[in-house]
């Protein structure tokens, strides 16, 4: 068993390095595939029995594991605390709402846990992961692009598989993991080869399209913005002609897909045809009527739908509404400045050590840009960070766990990437 350990974890981890985690390294890689693949009863239900129990066991067996001082680790873990306790005393919804909350705060914290430890791994093998995450991205894109394709594209918004459902969560799940795996197989100590370029260019040709096929316009604009990000990045880390070239046939490529799926016009007419799906009335409603504990919020136990916002305003205009959609709200309903404050930390910590880490200032454009995914893909979606098994855990965590791990590893060797051809050149 522990000859096996250690060459999973020469595969997917550190060898000997650091924790002991190379199963749970190789049992999230599965759990990726399954998430974007299977339904919920079985992403989940791999989550609950094999993930969860395997960290358990490390945090009793393993002494290194977790760091308990590690300050993101620490606050998000507090965050969890204060919310699964503070619903009793602030909440007046009924005693199930509260031991759901509970409940769920004891969930993230292991999920979270669990988080940790794989990312731990992912900024250790750059290379492996890499290729990991944008062979997620590529499959459940191109997975979710085939089903909808049964009842027709032109007309409809497209949905994935799995954590991938639902049109925005899709998106957003698929934007990230796209991003995560170009960061890693672009910032690896070697360049990218052909293999990975090809990679590369084809899961970000799939993923935009399905993205553009949700027609879920938070996340396109998000993809927007990021791709900017990425061709400022490619043209600084490489030859600016033979990044741009390479940005501009992805580009043709996947206008070209999309206009065979749908024209273009057509397609413009259905993302601004649904005007702003109420938000602007949805975040009114929750500012007009502020939870009753500015400080404390209404406790994460009481539903939306019993909030003074909802019953006293979203509901006279014909609304159900489920929750605020969008984080910073949803935070501060449930569990007021205090909760607000302490999910901004989560943000300006990783922020803060992009800021004061040792990577090159391209790879430091290129975190923010991931960062700047967390910002826009739940601010007109979402609710919290601390819920059971979640899209989010995918849109919203792992930006956050994964730029601040990422800024905070020791930096390795790295080749002189200065005078380089082509990316796929070989050495």
């Amino acid at each position: 068993m522990g000859k096996l350990m250690l060459q999973v974890g020469e595969a997917v981890g550190c060898g000997r390095e650091g924790i002991r985690g190379e199963t749970l390294a190789l049992m999230f890689m599965v759990w990726l595939f399954l998430s974007v693949l299977t339904p919920e009863v079985v992403y989940r239900t791999f989550f609950h029995l094999l993930i969860y129990p395997l960290v358990i066991y490390l945090l009793i067996r393993v002494k290194t594991f977790p760091d308990w001082n590690d300050p993101f680790l620490r606050l998000f873990l507090v965050f969890c605390g204060y919310m699964a306790v503070s619903t009793w005393f602030v909440g007046s919804g009924p005693v199930s709402g509260d031991l759901q909350a509970t409940r769920w705060g004891v969930e993230a914290a292991l999920g979270m846990l669990s988080f940790f430890a794989w990312m731990t791994l992912v900024v250790k093998r750059p290379e492996f992961w890499g290729r990991a995450f944008l062979g997620v991205a590529l499959t459940g894109s191109a997975a979710g692009l085939v089903v909808s394709s049964l009842g027709g594209l032109e007309g409809t918004r497209s949905a994935g598989l799995g954590i991938m459902g639902h049109p925005i969560q899709g998106a957003s799940v698929a934007i990230v993991l796209m991003a995560v795996g170009v960061f890693l197989s672009i910032h690896k100590p070697d360049r990218p080869g052909m293999p990975d370029v090809f990679l590369i260019v084809t899961a970000l040709v799939v993923t935009c399209v399905f993205v553009v096929m949700t027609k879920s316009r938070a996340p396109i604009g998000a993809l927007m913005v990021y791709l900017v990000f990425l061709i400022f990045t490619l043209g600084s880390r490489y030859r600016p002609a033979v990044s741009l070239g390479l940005f501009a046939v992805g580009l043709v490529i996947t206008l070209g897909v999309i206009h065979l799926i749908v024209d273009l016009p057509v397609l413009f007419d259905q993302l601004t045809i649904r005007g702003d799906s109420y938000r602007l009335e949805i975040w009114k409603a929750y500012l007009t009527y502020p939870p009753e504990s500015l400080v404390m919020g209404n406790g994460a136990g009481l539903d939306f739908s019993e909030t003074e916002a909802s019953r006293l305003y979203l509901e006279s205009m014909g609304l159900e509404i489920a929750h605020p959609h969008n984080i910073w709200l949803g935070v501060f309903v449930e569990t007021g400045f205090i909760g607000v404050l302490m999910q901004l930390g989560l943000f300006v910590l990783p922020a803060w050590a992009v800021i004061k880490s040792s990577s090159e200032p391209v790879a430091k454009l290129h975190l923010f840009g991931l960062l700047s995914l967390f910002l826009m893909l739940t601010f007109t979606d979402e609710f919290s960070l601390l819920i059971s098994l979640h899209p989010v855990w995918i849109s919203g965590w792992i930006p956050l766990v994964f730029v601040w791990l990422w800024s905070r590893r020791k930096t390795p060797c790295r080749k002189d990437h200065s005078g380089l051809g082509q990316i796929g050149e070989s050495l």
